[in-house]
C-alpha cells in the first residue's frame, strides 16, 4: 500500500513540493485507501482507462438509459463493482438521486480491516 492519495478535486495531493501517498503507518490507511479506490471506479467509465479496460461503472452502456423506475438495477452493478475492488470487504450502501437528467448518490462501504468510509458521487 503506497498509492497516491487524492484531494477533494480528485487532483494528485501535494505534500509540499512532493505528492502525498497512502502509506500502510497511517492508521485510517485502509479506510482512506478503500474510499479513494471506490470514488476513482465511480468516476470512471467502464472501458475508459487504457491500464484496465474493466475498471470503472458502465454508465453509458448500461445504466444512464435506464427508466428510473430501475434504479435497482442500476443499484445492484455498482454495489456489484464496488464488490470487486480488492480493498473493499463489504459494501454496506448505495443510493442513487436522479434529478432531471443528473444522477448522483451516496455509498458506504466497509474496508478490509473493518473501518466503515462514505462517499458521494
Amino acid at each position: 500500500m503506497n498509492e497516491m492519495r487524492l484531494n477533494n478535486n480528485h487532483d494528485i495531493e501535494l505534500s509540499g513540493n512532493r505528492i502525498a501517498r497512502i502509506v500502510k503507518d497511517d492508521a485510517d490507511a485502509y479506510r482512506k485507501e478503500a474510499e479513494q479506490q471506490s470514488l476513482c471506479l465511480l468516476k470512471c467509465e467502464e472501458g475508459e482507462s487504457f491500464v484496465d479496460y474493466t475498471h470503472g461503472v458502465p454508465w453509458f452502456n448500461r445504466i444512464l438509459g435506464l427508466p428510473a423506475q430501475y434504479l435497482d438495477v442500476a443499484t445492484a452493478i455498482i454495489r456489484q463493482k464496488l464488490t470487486e475492488l480488492p480493498t473493499v470487504k463489504k459494501v454496506v450502501q448505495v443510493s442513487l438521486e436522479v434529478n432531471g437528467r443528473n444522477m448522483g448518490g451516496k455509498f458506504r462501504v466497509q474496508a478490509k480491516d473493518g473501518s466503515v468510509t462514505t462517499g458521494e458521487f
